[in-house]
């Protein structure tokens, strides 16, 4: 399924300037949306298509996937999280009611944000999204939020080679992140997960997906060789 992307006109005003902050969006399906016509989603869709072009002259759109069973995420350049989520309340689909859009800063404590060459492959890969689990993070001292992120850093990078690991985002104190991984033995990559210190705390709850994006995306190089789940 291919992720539905708009930007509106006012970000196509700043021509070739590509602001410095990043953000995470998720968009996902609406459950309580209308329902609409094929002409209406046809409609949509045209509007999408046309404005993905113009986000990728503006140097709005860094990144984009779909995950399998539907949604998808983008990285979008904004001066800042009020642009960026002006900019996603504009989306036609996200006016419509028919996409529900939630809008992140983050910082990459592993690997990066690379924008594809213009001849790209599509790839899947392991993708995780930390969602924060409100009543196991009540009261916690920012102190105690920052320690168990560096655990949850440390000990990614500690497994970073055995399991295939490529880039980890941090969303900000309290608010999550998400983990990719080449993909590889799922029930493996499970086990891997249960012992993260974001999730055996049950300060944060995993949800697991297949993400299909461009080859490079996360700055990442192909394995040259697999075994076992392991890269090298």
């Amino acid at each position: 399924m291919q992720l539905l992307l708009i930007i509106m006109s006012l970000a196509l005003s700043v021509g070739a300037q590509s602001p410095s902050g990043k953000y995470i969006v998720f968009l996902t399906s609406n459950p309580s949306g209308a329902d609409l016509s094929k002409a209406a989603v046809d409609a949509l869709q045209a509007a999408h298509q046309a404005n993905i072009d113009s986000l990728k002259q503006a140097r709005r759109l860094l990144a984009s996937g779909s995950l399998h069973g539907g949604g998808g995420i983008f990285v979008l350049a904004a001066a800042t999280l009020d642009e960026a989520q002006t900019i996603i309340n504009h989306d036609p689909t996200v006016a419509a009611g028919r996409f529900v859009a939630e809008v992140f800063p983050f910082s990459m404590t592993i690997g990066g944000i690379c924008i594809p060459a213009e001849k790209y492959e599509m790839s899947e890969y392991q993708f995780i999204r930390y969602v924060p689990v409100p009543e196991a993070l009540a009261g916690l001292s920012e102190k105690k939020i920052e320690k168990l992120s560096r655990r949850h850093s440390g000990y990614l990078k500690m497994n970073f080679y055995e399991h295939a690991l490529i880039a980890d985002a941090d969303f900000g104190s309290g608010q999550g992140g998400i983990l990719v991984a080449f993909n590889g033995d799922a029930d493996k990559f499970d086990h891997f997960l249960q012992y993260d210190p974001f999730v055996k705390s049950g300060m944060y709850k995993p949800v697991s997906g297949i993400l299909w994006i461009a080859q490079g995306t996360f700055c990442e190089r192909k394995p040259e060789q697999k075994t076992n789940g392991q890269h090298r």
